[in-house]
């Protein structure tokens, strides 16, 4: 092999060489791009629902509240869910239980009625329960949304605590004597 063949085979590995280095590199490139594209998009995609579910969030939340404007002394009073204890106790020192069931002059609807306005004027918010049975029969109770135990309803006629349930009898499921007529409960009406 002569001078020139020698630089001509030196300079085809140098050449080769090259290549194959910046081949691998444009490779190297084309797979280090492509990853971080893709994660950088999965990332800005997360981070960018993230933030504009955030954004979206409070601008309806302050778009929706309004806000009451404080009540005034003059304007009434204020009613509020009691606890279950505050119930119980608001039923022990009411005195309307203690009132005779008189047909045609004091009956359950006039118990409902009395109990729920005591509560009211102590501030205690109380709801009237109708009772609807067959052939247009029917009955009246109480209710308090309680915060820790929820809905209860309560007979007032004996400040204890009864049970509402469609398709039943509401003397049977209550342990109460039983009615004069077909005591089926239909259904109820809960009024605030």
């Amino acid at each position: 092999m002569d001078y020139s063949q020698k630089i001509a085979a030196v300079l085809g590995i140098f050449l080769a060489t090259i290549m194959l280095c910046a081949g691998s590199g444009f490779l190297c490139y084309l797979h280090g791009y492509q990853t971080g594209q893709e994660a950088g998009f999965a990332q800005g995609h997360v981070q960018g629902k993230e933030i504009g579910y955030q954004i979206g969030y409070q601008s309806g939340y302050e778009a929706g509240y309004k806000p009451r404007p404080e009540p005034q002394v003059t304007e009434g009073f204020i009613l509020r869910n009691p606890t279950y204890q505050e119930m119980k106790a608001f039923l022990a020192q009411d005195v309307t239980n203690a009132k005779t069931y008189t047909k045609d002059e004091f009956v359950c609807t006039d118990f409902a009625a009395e109990v729920n306005n005591n509560a009211e004027a102590k501030g205690i918010r109380c709801a009237i329960v109708d009772i609807f049975y067959p052939d247009g029969y029917g009955h009246t109770i109480i209710a308090f949304e309680t915060v820790d135990k929820g809905l209860i309803f309560i007979e007032p006629q004996f400040d204890r605590e009864v049970t509402l349930t469609i398709g039943k009898s509401y003397s049977q499921i209550n342990n109460f004597t039983p009615a004069p007529r077909a005591d089926i409960i239909e259904r109820y009406l809960i009024i605030w």
